[in-house]
């Protein structure tokens, strides 16, 4: 790894470098575990876009020739108690809702007050975020209404015909 000076435009790209990182395992966890087919499929494209989104930052890292900031793992240990802990549906989607909108807000002042070279990025990852967002509104909404929502295998039927 090359030395140096880390410039503040190369602190931004690690950050939301080491959050996709971190959202792409959470997201394919969660994908892996749930029993609603329709929450599954949800956290299934999530991982898709996370995955996606480091493809595209690791090209611009590539095209850059800049060092690559050290990744820390702390955010991994914190989201191994969403998945083993005693949260409930709602509290996990409030969780991640908040993750997901705090990295939108960033990313909208990265575009804002970043490089010119990364301005496009940070609007299309900032674009990725919202549509997370709205979606996460949604599993919200559905696990304020079903209890269990998350782990109904019947997930189509209770949005058709309601929870019983």
């Amino acid at each position: 790894m090359a030395t140096g000076t880390i410039t503040e435009n190369d602190q931004q790209l690690a950050l939301v470098f080491q959050y996709t990182v971190e959202a792409y395992k959470q997201f394919q966890k969660f994908a892996e575990i749930l029993h609603n087919p329709m929450a599954a499929a949800t956290f299934k494209r999530f991982a898709e876009d996370e995955r996606q989104s480091r493809d595209l930052l690791e090209i611009r890292y590539l095209h850059g020739g800049g060092g690559r900031v050290p990744l820390t793992l702390g955010a991994d240990l914190r989201f191994q108690d969403v998945f083993e802990g005693d949260l409930s549906d709602r509290e996990k989607l409030e969780m991640l809702l908040a993750r997901e909108k705090t990295m939108e807000r960033r990313l909208a002042e990265f575009s804002k007050s970043g490089s010119p070279n990364e301005k496009n990025l940070y609007h299309y990852l900032g674009a990725t975020k919202r549509a997370h967002v709205a979606y996460l509104e949604r599993e919200l909404e559905l696990a304020k209404l079903v209890k269990n929502w998350l782990d109904r295998e019947d997930g189509e039927n209770v949005v058709v015909h309601g929870a019983e």
